[in-house]
């Protein structure tokens, strides 16, 4: 169902590769994770589903030092950008980017130190296969890494924010949307929103071991007057998902396309998104007052299972 992908080619979603990942992880817990995946200079390292080359330039300075790194993506656009952004930051290693499908890696079987993904799984068809397919390039003993949201999980909590309170009916239709929205999602091979949980028990079934799970520490947190630059990035990010109007209306369109997938009606959607529209126009008062506060969890995971010596 490939017709059903997102074509990241184009602004609304390039531009998501960008934002959604400035100030994603805090710099000490950047440290953290490269220690606990092992990761060392001169390591081969390779990023299914790479984009831009985000894993490559947050990671390099851990093992780029005599390092290679192989970039591989099924969209020729991104991958001239991240070449030509490599030249910058790809120095004292090796660079390669290759498009390619992640159910068909071109790497050689056992051969490389790291295989690793971020924001990929969650729009795939075939998360397991993918993973497969990652465990078998990497060498005995090497680690396969995903970094994965469980966007479901997060959409379900309750945040305290300044945003009008919503009626008991409104949270539940709300909450509906979500729901049947990720099954429809499912169903039409768009991947999953909540596959951040699954990954553990996906990486057992292929046979990986030492299976363990990091939570990132990062909380969306807002209070004017938004001085730092995890505030500033965040207040960013919000202004691209809500108000950049070619982006809201894609993901308006595919979230109808998969709540009605998912069992929900038309007249349910239609309340919804009176609902979202209402919330809209809330938070652009309170963003251009500088009034808006919030305090939220993120479930973004880092899962990590070792290939059997």
């Amino acid at each position: 169902m490939s017709d059903n992908k997102p074509d990241w080619s184009k602004t609304c979603w390039r531009d998501m590769l960008v934002y959604q990942r400035k100030s994603m992880w805090r710099e000490d817990t950047l440290d953290m994770l490269a220690a606990w995946m092992g990761m060392k200079p001169g390591h081969t390292v390779v990023d299914v589903g790479c984009g831009l080359g985000y894993l490559g330039y947050t990671y390099w300075e851990y093992f780029g030092s005599g390092g290679k790194y192989l970039g591989v993506d099924r969209t020729p656009e991104l991958l001239e950008s991240a070449r030509e952004a490599a030249l910058d930051w790809g120095n004292g290693g090796t660079t390669k980017f290759v498009e390619s499908d992640a159910y068909a890696l071109p790497v050689e079987d056992n051969a490389v130190d790291i295989a690793m993904c971020q924001a990929l799984l969650m729009h795939l068809e075939r998360p397991g296969d993918a993973l497969a397919e990652m465990k078998r390039i990497v060498r005995p003993g090497g680690r396969v890494v995903c970094f994965e949201a469980d966007n479901l999980s997060a959409q379900m909590t309750v945040p305290h924010w300044s945003l009008p309170e919503l009626s008991a009916e409104e949270f539940l239709l709300s909450r509906k949307v979500y729901l049947l929205a990720n099954k429809g999602r499912i169903k039409l091979g768009r991947g999953d929103s909540s596959i951040g949980r699954k990954i553990p028990h996906l990486m057992a079934q292929i046979g990986l071991a030492e299976v363990d799970v990091r939570l990132n520490d990062k909380v969306h947190f807002l209070e004017p007057p938004y001085e730092s630059r995890f505030q500033r990035d965040a207040i960013e990010k919000l202004e691209k998902q809500f108000f950049d109007e070619e982006r809201y209306r894609t993901m308006v369109d595919r979230e109808r396309e998969e709540f009605l997938a998912g069992g929900g009606t038309e007249e349910e959607h239609s309340r919804a998104r009176a609902l979202g529209k209402r919330y809209r126009e809330a938070l652009r008062k309170e963003l251009d007052a500088r009034t808006y506060f919030a305090c939220a969890l993120g479930l973004t995971s880092a899962v990590m299972g070792k290939k059997p010596e």
